[in-house]
């Protein structure tokens, strides 16, 4: 009994059509969310403020010392980290935010920013 070793050009092609509905459904569900249009911001398990991200802003959140640990910024609809003093940087790095759901965190700060809106996504209104 020899055992194939190849994949057949079926196989391929199933294992092709598969991928690309997963890569598409993807696409769709990112961009089917809700614009948000408030930035949760909390500190320490303690909620900062809920900031609207139409009014351009900077906020500072301040560790016990009272020094600048993170750096929040409002700017054009999105929300980002500018600055922290953590060593590893991930959380500014995670980018602009603006879609309801989406959130930037800060661990070593335990700073959490959350975009929240009120109105539903298409996605929520399908299950409906």
């Amino acid at each position: 009994m020899k055992e194939n070793a190849y994949i057949s050009k079926k196989s391929i092609i199933i294992i092709a059509a598969v991928l690309a509905v997963l890569v598409l459904f993807c696409v769709w569900f990112y961009n089917s969310r809700a614009q948000g249009n408030v930035a949760v911001i909390t500190h320490n398990g303690k909620q900062v403020g809920a900031y609207p991200l139409n009014k351009d802003r900077t906020i500072e959140i301040k560790d016990s010392n009272g020094k600048v640990s993170n750096t929040v910024v409002i700017k054009n609809g999105e929300v980002y980290m500018k600055s922290a003093d953590c060593p590893d940087q991930i959380c500014v790095h995670q980018g602009h935010k603006s879609k309801s759901g989406e959130s930037i965190t800060c661990l070593p700060n335990k700073v959490f920013v959350e975009v929240k809106g009120s109105n539903k996504s298409s996605v929520d209104t399908m299950t409906n």
